[in-house]
């Protein structure tokens, strides 16, 4: 049986398809207007490529999908969210609980007007309730959130408040309206983190929902798929879409690219390790201590804050489809991109704006006629002249430079990026850290970013064109449950809470045909402090111990976790040293010629910079000065100096 991992980016739909004698990878352009098409998209392809017949056929042999994407991501860096209604408690219209005007400004007006967001008196009765949403209402608002202070623990009030909704617009009249309660979206004691992640789950839901059951409909009704698609979380474990809040989604993509760099970092035994993601629209970087990603006590949500553990991933607007120009003498890159369609001018799609991609090809770091393996062939003409128009005759200079100058430019800009990074987990010296690199463009720029951050070792994979989707793959069912615990609880009372959390736990897995007696349990409490303990096991077995070690908790959380296996890359025999197979004019070669190995051939073999090794569906790039030594699996190791 397969599992089938796809990773849905601005530009690219990456797909990891397992369970066969080798992992098959398959990248096909995203399509905005609806993701549901490449996500088929990707799906047809393998099934093509494996021999199927039709999609149909293929999908009978299909144990798993699992999604994870940007959806959500794009619809908030976008602002294309509906219109939306909040009710606060009194005195809080225009604070919405922030001590900090900066904070409330980073949603009023842009997610949330003004006029939208009402209050009540904690006296309020049933006609004054219905008398605000009727102004809410008549304002147009069909979604609304109800996030009153001191909701948590005891959010009696607010769910007091959506029964009278309820009683108002039935969800089986056309006129119903979905309404929220903040604590039941954030169980933390923050007033602010409660309402804005409340706010932010309505903005984006009707956009995820909607794209992830087109999807499902799509394989379940037309093909007869009997599963359930998976749905990635940002905690790193998948879920049904009806065991899904759309934000616990956000960013769920690019986080999976990072857990599958804790996931290498643990096993390979690396203390810490930057992780650079670059794609068609997007750079990334994260940080790994340990084996573990490295956390924030609280962060923020595309500039929204949330006083709640978060990765540390930070973000800039660099991808092969950032638009290249000059101003002032300089060269730019983005924040515009010209993403998958039209796309940069190699691809002959109608753009003829300079791009980082076009620049690539330019300087012979890109094969035109190997990209998307070979599915498309790249027009350097087009982009010779992109370059020479927007880039070169504003600098006076000739193509060849100035195609340089554009990815030094994105050098430069991933390097700033990845050492603001290190800085935030306390990293100043990176002289012990890893540079890992992968997405469709990471490993073009590993070594430069590398050697511009004095960093000494970069990790480069087989599977790194679809990191995120290999995450993914490695990834565990993951089910996460809370219970708000009121007062002081002793023993039995957490013992109760518990077991409450594990028939639901039980009952789930099993609504989703996993064995809940194969699952593992995690308990975590906390205190309105936000201080944790954890254990893991029985609840009967733990409640004392959790007691013994937290004071006053008001939180008891179970993550429950079942494992669906993992792929592993088969081993290759060792290959005969060799020359390269061709090379190709490049001002990054010596004499002027860059070597391009087949990665296919380089298993056990140590290769001099500068060269390039094709994959297929991806391609590394190292520079002068460094060496590449390529296991067995494919992965590999970049090293400063000549090799031995």
């Amino acid at each position: 049986m397969y599992c089938v991992d796809v990773d849905t980016g601005g530009t690219m739909t990456d797909t990891l398809v397992s369970g066969g004698a080798e992992p098959l990878l398959i990248k096909v352009e995203s399509t905005p207007h609806d993701v549901t098409v490449s996500f088929l998209q990707s799906l047809e392809r393998a099934a093509a490529l494996l021999g199927f017949a039709d999609l149909g056929g293929f999908l009978d042999e299909v144990r798993l999908i699992r999604w994870t994407s940007t959806i959500t991501s794009n619809v908030l860096a976008e602002r294309k969210g509906p219109k939306l209604g909040l009710i606060v408690s009194a005195g809080h219209e225009s604070d919405l609980y922030a001590d900090d005007a900066a904070d409330t400004a980073a949603v009023m007006p842009s997610f949330i007007r003004p006029e939208h967001v009402a209050s009540l008196d904690a006296h309020a009765g049933r006609a004054e309730i219905v008398a605000v949403l009727k102004n809410l209402i008549d304002q147009g608002i069909r979604r609304v959130n109800i996030s009153l202070a001191g909701a948590f623990p005891d959010g009696t009030r607010e769910q007091e408040i959506l029964a009278v909704i309820g009683e108002q617009f039935p969800d089986h009249f056309l006129g119903s309206v979905p309404a929220l309660a903040g604590s039941e979206m954030l169980m933390q004691p923050d007033d602010m983190s409660r309402t804005f992640y409340a706010l932010i789950n309505a903005y984006v839901h009707n956009a995820l929902a909607n794209s992830l059951f087109r999807a499902e409909d799509a394989v379940k009704v037309e093909h007869g798929w009997r599963g359930d698609i998976l749905v990635g979380h940002l905690n790193g474990g998948v879920a049904r879409i009806g065991k899904t809040k759309a934000v616990d989604t956000i960013e769920s993509g690019p986080l999976f690219g990072t857990h599958a760099s804790a996931h290498v970092a643990a096993a390979a035994g690396v203390a810490r390790a930057l992780a650079m993601d670059i794609g068609g629209t997007t750079g990334k970087a994260s940080a790994i201590g340990d084996g573990r990603i490295e956390m924030r006590t609280e962060g923020h949500i595309f500039g929204i804050p949330v006083r709640t553990p978060m990765p540390v991933l930070r973000s800039n607007a660099l991808g092969g489809g950032s638009i290249a120009r000059v101003v002032d003498g300089r060269v730019t890159l983005g924040p515009e991109s010209m993403g998958a369609a039209p796309g940069p001018a190699c691809y002959d799609l109608g753009g003829g704006t300079a791009t980082l991609t076009d620049a690539l090809v330019v300087i012979g770091a890109i094969s035109p006629t190997a990209f998307l393996d070979g599915r498309r062939v790249l027009d350097v003409d087009k982009a010779r002249a992109a370059i020479e128009r927007d880039v070169a005759t504003p600098l006076a200079t000739d193509v060849a430079s100035a195609a340089l100058a554009v990815v030094e430019r994105a050098v430069a800009m991933m390097a700033e990026l990845a050492r603001e990074t290190a800085r935030e987990v306390g990293w100043d010296a990176l002289d012990d850290v890893e540079l890992f690199a992968y997405g469709g463009n990471g490993p073009l720029f590993a070594t430069a970013v590398a050697a511009a951050l004095g960093i000494q070792r970069v990790r480069l994979f087989a599977l790194g064109t679809v990191f995120s989707a290999f995450g993914s793959a490695i990834s565990d069912v993951l089910h996460v449950y809370e219970r708000a615990l009121l007062g002081a609880p002793d023993t039995a009372a957490l013992v109760a809470a518990g077991d409450a959390l594990v028939r639901q736990a039980r009952r789930d897995l099993a609504g989703e045909g996993f064995d809940p007696a194969a699952a593992s349990y995690q308990w975590t409490l906390q205190n309105d402090a936000r201080e944790r303990v954890t254990a893991p096991g029985e609840i009967g077995t733990v409640a004392d111990t959790l007691l013994g070690e937290l004071a006053d908790p008001r939180l008891l959380r179970l993550d429950a976790r079942f494992p669906v296996g993992q792929v592993a890359l088969p081993e290759r025999e060792p290959a005969a040293a060799s020359a390269p197979g061709t090379s190709r004019a490049s001002p990054l070669g010596v004499d002027g010629r860059l070597p391009v190995y087949d990665h296919a051939a380089l298993a056990g073999r140590v290769l001099d910079g500068p060269c390039v090794v094709d994959g297929g569906t991806f391609t590394w790039l190292v520079g002068s000065g460094w060496h590449l030594a390529v296991d067995a699996r494919g992965d590999a190791v970049a090293s400063r100096g000549p090799s031995a």
